[in-house]
């Protein structure tokens, strides 16, 4: 099993903004409520620390991760995170969940993620974006698609999807798969 490389990033980003906080604190003891670069280390502290503590929900450690669960995670993490946002930054009242279901209450938060977009980012979710491999471009897609698939050997065109995520680790399955309604 091939171990995370991402993973190693996020333990050296952490032992750097641990440091770094540290060497701030010593610093600038009266600036440091205002210092961004103070902030900066302790956000990616936090992220970092967020992400090595939720190995447990895969039932794995993180010795024994491979990239493709720390993307899981970082993913979830920025789902998370811009969950919030939409509490945080008051897009949700109260009064717009108040005798919803919870499985109502979640749809509306889904709803209200996509709706705003980039508009619910901060620095947490940039950071946590940092990590993740870049994303392919449309064009790259379906290069690797017509050099490497047959799609008239699948019964349906969305059965490529494996293969296409597989290679794309990271990919967002929408987008594939609208690549793929496109063909």
């Amino acid at each position: 099993m091939e171990k995370s490389v991402i993973l190693l990033q996020i333990k050296v980003a952490l032992k750097l903004a641990m440091m770094e906080e540290v060497r701030l604190r010593k610093a600038t003891v009266n600036d440091i409520i205002d210092n961004d670069e103070y902030k900066r280390a302790v956000n990616h502290k936090t992220v970092s620390r967020a992400i090595i503590s939720m190995f447990p929900e895969l039932g794995i450690k993180p010795a024994d991760a491979t990239d493709d669960d720390v993307i899981k995670l970082l993913k979830k993490y920025i789902s998370q995170e811009k969950e919030r946002n939409v509490y945080q930054l008051g897009y949700l009242k109260e009064k717009d969940v108040e005798g919803k279901s919870a499985a109502e209450v979640k749809k509306l938060v889904n709803n209200t993620v996509t709706e705003l977009g980039d508009a619910l980012s901060s620095e947490l979710i940039e950071i946590a974006q940092g990590y993740l491999p870049a994303q392919a471009t449309e064009e790259d897609i379906i290069v690797w698609i017509n050099d490497n698939l047959d799609l008239s050997q699948f019964r349906n065109k969305m059965q490529a999807m494996g293969p296409i995520m597989k290679q794309f680790k990271g990919a967002d399955g929408n987008f594939v798969k609208g690549i793929l309604l496109k063909l």
